[in-house]
């Protein structure tokens, strides 16, 4: 596996590369549609983030960075599961840049999340697909639901 390699579009089980430059186009718009009402309702994005339009490219350069580039690169030498590990608890990490707007709880909760749950799933699709673009997928969906849990964590 291969940087260049991860980063082309493949087939992947029903999506042809077109259907997934579709939904990631459209979750795109979905993610900007759902942040604009947001922001004209908080002043903020998902309720935590100041404005800044990088939000809406995340899942696309988290996903080269830490599954293209990190990812694959520990895997030329380490073995797969090392470097899944590796790779998703550098994502974690690589979250406590929200220490700036996020509180303890919220700021912990994701650095967890997103080192223990979410980085190890997206890094596993990257390895059984080839291709970062199903991680990029499930990643706007990720955000797309994630002011919802944190709603809940607030809540709690």
């Amino acid at each position: 596996m291969t940087i260049t390699n991860v980063l082309t579009l493949k087939q992947i089980a029903f999506l042809t590369p077109a259907m997934q430059i579709v939904l990631i186009a459209t979750l795109f718009c979905l993610t900007t549609v759902l942040q604009l009402r947001e922001y004209r309702r908080t002043g903020k994005l998902w309720v935590h983030y100041p404005v800044g339009t990088s939000l809406l490219f995340v899942p696309i350069y988290e996903e080269i960075l830490f599954r293209g580039l990190i990812f694959v690169g520990l895997m030329s030498l380490y073995s797969a599961p090392a470097a899944l590990v590796v790779s998703s608890l550098l994502f974690g990490l690589w979250h406590f840049k929200n220490i700036f707007w996020l509180n303890k709880k919220d700021l912990t909760y994701q650095m967890l999340y997103t080192g223990l749950v979410f980085g190890p799933i997206v890094a596993y699709f990257t390895l059984i697909t080839g291709t970062i673009w199903l991680g990029v997928i499930f990643h706007y969906l990720n955000n797309l639901l994630a002011p919802y849990s944190f709603k809940e964590l607030a809540n709690s």
